[in-house]
């Protein structure tokens, strides 16, 4: 939900713009200060960054505390970057010493102020976004001139709060558009002095876009998008001779490769090392290279994507005769997700050290580059963890690029679970993907690494990966809804011990059917990973009971701290008739459902029983009225009935 106020424009001479305490001591606000906000302001004329007095004085008593270092080390930092910015004239500290609470501040300045000035506020805290934009509906809404909310992404970027009921929080936020206007220092004219490029800015600077040389991802142009897939021309392309291992093909430049050792074969083709240990080749067997995929090879190849993480096509390769007989491609390194990390005993083998905070750092890798292919318009579309080799949580690899979805020319194939519902039964090699059919597969694949390799629909009695996911149950636990059917194994444990927000983000996808973008994915993760850093949550990778909450946790969250009237165990409750602690009333419900069980068997038992004497009762009533019925059996009655 966005209120608009296109009279007043988001940037000008009227606007002001503050600046919360939780924003200044994010990990990446100097990159986002000196990348984005001074050069918007500076651009367009605005007046400087407005911190308040109160917002200063919390900095001074968080900077000394000795409780918490991380928060101190935030704090300091955080001061360093006001001094700079008003050492520059990019900021001003405005306010009495009576002020109030920020919070409480803000909402009062930006009540009395929203009829004179388009207002800004940067604030991580949703609770206090939602205040604050709220201010835009009133009576007066005719004469506001606007009311605007944005939060510092992880990696530095602005991105827009916006009000939304139907999130638990009323808000959420989003990666920043062209709308927004804010210019980045890349395409800003305005010179920035070199002393404010501390190394902290120029860290996340960096970070934004993962690239490999000098190449960013401002520097290459998205493809187009488009509605309908080309029609594809399956006719081969001419090979006469097809090289192999110790021949040589030539690159785009006439570069000689030689071919090394196999690597790996599939239907298409063989991927072979060479002698240059950064790239290898796939040599197309013959009839196998079709005219649409030279087609979608050279189009590919037009754009110089240098990302350290996609094995992206960078030449075609050419035989002695000069034909066309594959690509080269950056050579990937590590091992398939399929035989690592979704499998239980092959990730502790593999990664023996590993813990669930690297499973989250592995999460966000993937995430970063997947988010860079969506800026250029691609999509992966044949997302499985085949497709992801990793070499540790940081330096994961994007193999099988070819398959990716190109303009008009559409990802062929795809695997459930992964498929998003709306595109089963249809003919992949003729339809043009939505990016919303794409984050279902994005939402699953965190899942299975966050759960490793265990599908999010699959459950017991369920069928195979391709019904599940039509059927759409999704069996873990909701709030007072129970579970119902999680597989056996230790996955219930692992979704217990998720933070509430990653608990709700999964229903939201897989239980309401709402998707969230890849920049939602990129914040859980993020939120995830200061929670582990600062031991909030589990660092189990595979935990072996259910999660418990302690005594000050649930104070803070509105419950009580009880004795369990069944094992004299303190335990959290959340409502009055709450009596038993969490194991003692599952233990209590599986004994009931044991004895249920156990009675209904007993009662088949019994009536199988009763129904087998029943027919010989039968039996026998029907042998007597038949003797009774003839004279001369009566000897045989004598016999029989005495």
């Amino acid at each position: 939900m966005t209120v608009t106020f296109k009279q007043y424009p988001l940037w000008s001479k009227d606007t002001r713009v503050f600046v919360d305490t939780c924003s200044l001591m994010e990990p990446t606000s100097a990159g986002f200060m000196w990348s984005y906000l001074v050069p918007t302001l500076r651009s367009y004329g605005v007046q400087p960054l407005i911190v308040a007095k109160t917002v200063v004085d919390e900095l001074n008593r968080l900077a000394t505390q000795r409780s918490d270092s991380k928060a101190r080390h935030h704090a300091q930092t955080a001061k360093k970057i006001v001094r700079g910015l008003i050492d520059e004239g990019n900021a001003k500290v405005i306010g009495e010493d009576n002020d109030t609470f920020p919070d409480n501040l803000f909402q009062d300045v930006f009540t009395r102020y929203r009829l004179k000035y388009r207002l800004i506020l940067i604030t991580q805290d949703s609770s206090l976004a939602k205040d604050i934009l709220s201010l835009n509906s009133s009576n007066s809404v005719n004469r506001i001139h606007g009311i605007d909310a944005f939060r510092i992404g992880y990696r530095g970027d602005p991105m827009r709060w916006t009000l939304d009921p139907s999130r638990p929080n009323g808000v959420k936020y989003y990666l920043s558009t062209s709308k927004d206007g804010f210019v980045s220092a890349d395409s800003s004219n305005t010179v920035l002095n070199q002393r404010q490029s501390t190394r902290i800015s120029r860290r996340v600077r960096d970070d934004r876009a993962p690239t490999r040389g000098r190449q960013t991802r401002h520097q290459v142009a998205p493809f187009k998008l488009q509605q309908r897939a080309k029609k594809l021309v399956e006719t081969p392309v001419t090979i006469t001779s097809i090289p192999g291992q110790g021949d040589i093909v030539k690159d785009k430049n006439d570069a000689s490769i030689c071919l090394d050792a196999e690597l790996g074969r599939g239907g298409e083709g063989i991927i072979y090392e060479t002698n240059n240990p950064k790239l290898v080749c796939k040599i197309y067997q013959r009839d196998r290279l079709k005219k649409f995929t030279l087609d979608k090879l050279n189009l590919m190849i037009s754009r110089e994507i240098h990302h350290r993480a996609i094995c992206w096509p960078v030449s075609l390769a050419y035989n002695s005769r000069g034909e066309i007989v594959g690509y080269l491609m950056p050579k990937a390194k590590g091992k398939e997700l399929q035989r690592t990390v979704f499998i239980k005993p092959l990730l502790q083998n593999t990664f023996p050290h590993w813990t669930r905070l690297h499973l989250v750092k592995l999460t966000s890798t993937i995430l970063d580059a997947v988010a860079y292919l969506h800026s250029l318009n691609v999509l992966l579309g044949d997302i499985n963890g085949r497709n992801f080799m990793a070499q540790d949580e940081s330096t994961v690899f994007f193999v099988d690029c070819d398959s990716y979805q190109v303009e008009g020319f559409p990802c062929p194939v795809g695997m459930p679970p992964y498929l998003a519902p709306e595109l089963h039964g249809k003919e992949l090699r003729s339809i043009i993907r939505k990016e919303d059919a794409e984050l279902f597969a994005v939402a699953t694949l965190v899942f299975m690494i966050l759960h490793p390799g265990k599908p999010p629909y699959s459950h017991q009695g369920g069928e195979d990966p391709l019904k599940n996911v039509q059927k759409r149950h999704f069996p873990y636990s909701r709030g007072d809804q129970g579970a119902k059917g999680v597989p056996d194994g230790p996955w219930r444990f692992i979704f217990s011990h998720l933070p509430r927000y990653m608990k709700d983000a999964f229903h939201q996808v897989f239980s309401d059917g709402d998707r969230l973008t890849v920049a939602d994915w990129q914040e859980l993760m993020r939120r995830y990973k200061n929670d582990l850093d600062k031991e909030y949550v589990s660092d189990d990778l595979f935990p072996t009971g259910f999660k418990q909450l302690t005594q000050e946790q649930v104070e803070k969250n509105g419950g009580k701290w009880r004795t369990c009237s069944v094992c004299s165990k303190g335990f959290g409750a959340f409502k009055d008739e709450h009596t038993t602690c969490p194991e003692c009333f599952r233990n209590r419900r599986s004994s009931k459902n044991s004895a249920s069980s156990a009675r209904s068997a007993s009662d088949k038992t019994a009536s199988s029983t009763a129904q087998e004497g029943s027919s010989k009762n039968s039996a026998s009533s029907a042998r007597s009225a038949r003797h009774t019925a003839k004279p001369r059996q009566t000897f045989f009655r004598r016999i029989f009935y005495g």
